[in-house]
């Protein structure tokens, strides 16, 4: 694995604690009136999406089970 795809995944993992430090103990009633939390996660869910699709070919093609297109679309 490169270098550099190393570190983005270790972005993205930062970036998934944070998502369920955020959320922890919520409920869906007590998520959905905190706008707060809500857009935090938009953010790193957007984060997450940018990192992405920084990841290398040669990394996608070797776990093509994963829907790397799918989660880079969380950039939009």
């Amino acid at each position: 694995m490169k270098s550099k795809d190393k570190i983005i995944l270790t972005k993205i993992l930062k970036y998934i604690d944070e998502l369920q430090c955020f959320i922890h103990g919520y409920s869906k009633e007590q998520f959905d009136a905190d706008r707060k939390t809500i857009n935090a996660c938009v953010f790193d869910l957007s984060q997450i999406g940018e990192l992405t699709s920084k990841i290398s070919n040669e990394l996608i093609n070797k776990y093509p089970n994963i829907e790397w297109r799918r989660i880079e679309s969380f950039k939009e």
